[in-house]
């Protein structure tokens, strides 16, 4: 099975998460390893890998979705804004 994982962005008092610049931000095959942040977690994606994603994100994990679909499974993330001091939480 193939996992395409799509992270988006809710900013702070909205309603819907913004969509970034790709539909799908990585994608892994039963062979690769992926880290999937749990909802609570802490993210930092700098923004600086051109195979992922081109637009910084930072927050904590609101949401995952798992939608399966014809031996496919889409995994949108729903980062929004925290805050906590990244210095206190081992960030820079």
């Amino acid at each position: 099975m193939k996992y395409g994982i799509d992270f988006r962005y809710l900013a702070k008092g909205a309603a819907t998460p913004s969509d970034n610049s790709y539909v799908i931000d990585l994608e892994v095959d039963e062979k690769e390893f992926a880290l999937i942040p749990n909802v609570g977690d802490h993210v930092c994606i700098p923004g600086d890998n051109p195979g992922m994603r081109n637009v910084p994100l930072s927050g904590k994990v609101r949401t995952r979705l798992f939608h399966y679909r014809l031996g496919y499974c889409y995994i949108t993330i729903v980062v929004e804004d925290s805050d906590e001091d990244w210095k206190k939480i081992g960030g820079t």
